[in-house]
């Protein structure tokens, strides 16, 4: 089956000659709200790339402004952003302060061509990028994958982003070095370096007005805080250490408090993580790889551990029908993830006469478990029990051969690589296993190459090859070659092309191989297949960044996506137990995907900066003739980041959505939808920042009478906030 999609929109490009005044200024009085009500026709598309603070060494100091911010998901070696050989989107930490994004989904919310949608019989959200849905998708932190919680999907909801740096997106199979499961792209999370001493606190409440499931218009329907400490443990600063934790608490949504059926689950969600890094040469900076007094073989070197503890407690409440009447019915489902990481880099010099002949060598392990343990209950009596454990464990290495200079004009940059990796799934439903067996795994082992080609002041080849060997399906090749050119116009504006094209490929997950989707009860059951073959891909991609003139910056990109044995539920070739259909997984498609997007980027004066964007997304199934769903057509954001004075900060952002397919075989399409945020951020101090913020003005909501109707499930909200940092 392939995919179809034309996606245009505007993000920020790295070349901005001026820098955004706008600054970080959460919580203002609650009297700030009714400004809110009159930036409906000021609204803004959040800033996709604005300034950001990178440095990727953890004793750094307070991160400084760059203007072009330092990437490493496109090579996975730091790079500026606009010297990045693929396009890239990054979403900085300042912008996540400014538009109070406190998870990966609200984070991935602000950006024009990334889709999002709610996981199914999950609380939460899983992501869409060109076409493809997130089991194509790989979601990164520090370049090591997040555990798929669905056994398939990343739920963007259950990750908090108190330690971000900020956030990379690759769209497209444009690089070698990541492997399966990145047909549509990498998500990659960046944590900040362990700094000085510092830390901060974060609070938030929050109230949805008639919806709140008390039945109390001005109660705190959510309630948020985050807290951090950082900083040296030694006076030669050789051992930097961070604890840090977030708490949510949403209460849900309820249309009429005193129904049993809430249209929103009520979630607790808590996350601690703690970080130790260490780094010999302390605060000792003074070394040279090019020093020949310098005779030590390895240098530079820093290495680091890091454990985060994730608890989420899931409350819905439903009607369930069993004639001739419905029953009040509740899923309390309780998820625990455990996350452990470990690395290591350094420059190994084995040249004495040649401090030039440097290698760079990185190396990362990773372990992580999921459990879920999910309750349904009638009448308080337990009607069924289901238990879910999921685990990954990984390893993984690169070595940066040294710098390749044939002449003056040809310089190659290259890097190696591999990685190693372990997937288990159990899962039991009333202690019964789900599963086709009872223990599944999956082992596969991963090798690449990559050059970098520097070809004079202006062009630059990047390719590479990525070895896959999987021990159910083999071995696999997948090539990816990149192009970029520069070119700098009269005026000194710089203007960036780039294209590419990269082979995909995804084994099928242990879910669709193992699982039974049990549901008799409801006349159905779906069953994983064993005999699955995995998706394979083509994918273009050409886009251009550049400077029309000092104050505004355009980008635009295109994409060109083909799959082939896309894994879908067989649903034309039930077999039936009695009454109960069965289905199963089957490669039953192909498919194709085209669009693109547009960004504009506009400094209108010193204190305001306007921010355009529009994507454009086509999908055909090309077995049976029709679109794929769950896929709209045309997304579109638009926002003002305005500094009212030295203190005050005002982000009005509206967003748009078309319709979009929901079932081929009824031709039903969920409704397409405006909404308008407005942020207000107040500097009450050089420590202290208060904010303040309507999200969705219009009060745009589902209706959920209308089992097609996918438009937000959040009414209006409310909020309010503070931050202290020290």
């Amino acid at each position: 089956m392939s995919i179809l999609a034309f996606d245009l929109s505007l993000t920020h490009t790295g070349l901005n000659t001026h820098p955004s005044p706008l600054r970080h200024s959460p919580l203002a009085i609650s009297v700030a709200l009714a400004l809110f009500a009159f930036t409906s026709v000021s609204v803004q598309a959040a800033p996709l790339l604005a300034e950001t603070n990178v440095d990727m060494t953890d004793d750094a100091a307070m991160p400084s402004t760059r203007l072009d911010p330092i990437v490493v998901t496109a090579t996975r070696s730091e790079r500026a952003l606009s010297d990045a050989p693929v396009a890239l989107q990054v979403l900085s930490r300042q912008q996540l302060d400014d538009n109070h994004a406190h998870t990966l989904k609200e984070a991935l919310a602000l950006l024009p061509n990334v889709y999002l949608r709610e996981v199914h019989g999950k609380t939460g959200y899983e992501v869409s990028m060109q076409g493809f849905t997130g089991d194509q998708v790989l979601v990164l932190i520090d370049g090591l994958p997040i555990t798929a919680s669905t056994g398939s999907t990343v739920n963007l909801n259950q990750y908090m982003n108190m330690d971000i740096e900020q956030i990379e997106v690759v769209q497209g199979a444009a690089s070698a070095q990541f492997g399966s499961a990145a047909m549509g792209g990498v998500i990659n999370i960046i944590t900040k370096p362990i700094g000085a001493a510092t830390g901060h606190i974060t609070t938030e409440i929050a109230s949805n007005g008639q919806q709140n499931p008390s039945g109390k218009k001005l109660d705190a329907n959510k309630r948020y805080v985050e807290a951090s400490v950082e900083g040296a443990l030694d006076k030669n600063q050789r051992f930097h250490a961070r604890l840090s934790g977030s708490y949510l608490d949403n209460d849900g949504l309820s249309l009429d408090h005193e129904a049993w059926p809430r249209l929103k689950d009520a979630s607790e969600q808590s996350q601690v993580s703690a970080r130790l890094s260490y780094r010999p040469d302390g605060n000792d900076t003074s070394g040279n790889n090019n020093d020949r007094n310098d005779s030590r073989l390895v240098k530079n070197s820093q290495y680091w551990l890091e454990a985060s503890h994730y608890k989420e407690d899931d409350i819905s409440r439903f009607n369930y029908y069993v004639a001739p009447r419905y029953l009040a019915q509740q899923r309390d489902e309780h998820i625990t993830k455990q996350r452990f990481s470990v690395g290591a880099r350094a420059d190994i010099a084995p040249h004495v006469d040649d401090r030039s002949k440097t290698y760079r060598l990185s190396a990362q392990a990773l372990h992580e478990e999921y459990q879920s343990e999910s309750n349904t209950k009638t009448q308080q009596a337990i009607t069924s029990a289901r238990d879910t454990e999921i685990s990954t464990t990984l390893a993984q290495a690169q070595l940066d051969l040294p710098e390749l200079l044939l002449s003056d004009k040809h310089l190659h940059l290259i890097q190696v690589g591999g990685q190693v990796q372990q997937d288990k799934l159990s899962q039991t439903k009333n202690q019964v296993s789900e599963l086709i067996s009872d223990n599944v795994s999956r082992d596969v082992g991963e090798l690449y190459i990559q050059d970098d080609w520097l070809i004079g002041d202006n062009w630059e080849v990047l390719s590479g090859i990525r070895y896959q060997n999987d021990e159910d399906f083999g071995g696999h090749m997948a090539p990816k070659v990149s192009l970029k050119y520069n070119h700098l116009d009269a005026s000194g504006r710089d203007h960036v092309f780039r294209s590419s094209i990269g082979g995909g490929y995804r084994v099928p997950n242990l879910k669709e191989r193992y699982y039974v989707f049990d549901h008799s009860n409801l006349g159905y059951k779906v069953m994983g297949n064993p005999d699955l073959q995995p998706e394979t891909s083509t994918s273009y991609q050409i886009g251009y960044q550049g400077q029309l003139s000092d104050s505004v910056n355009l980008t635009v990109n295109g994409f060109y996506n083909e799959i082939d044995d896309l894994i879908q539920t067989d649903e034309d070739n039930a077999s039936f137990e009695g009454n109960i259909a069965i289905y199963k997984y089957m490669n039953v498609d192909s498919a194709k995907t085209y669009g693109g997007d547009i960004g504009l980027d506009w400094q209108v004066d010193e204190r305001a900066k306007l921010q355009a964007s529009y994507a454009y997304l086509k999908t055909h199934n090309n077995v049976t003739d029709t679109e794929l769903t769950y896929k709209p057509n045309h997304k579109a954001m638009l926002a003002l980041d305005y500094q009212i004075n030295d203190k005050l900060q005002l982000i009005p952002r509206l967003n748009y959505e078309s319709k979009q397919l929901i079932s081929t075989s009824e031709q039903a399409y969920s409704p397409s939808w405006w909404t308008l945020d407005s942020k207000l951020n107040y500097d009450a101090t050089s420590n202290l920042s208060l904010y303040a913020a309507i999200n969705n003005i219009f009060d745009v909501q589902r209706d959920v009478t209308d089992t097609s109707d996918y438009r937000p499930i959040d009414n209006r909200e409310w909020l309010l906030g503070a931050s202290y940092h020290w």
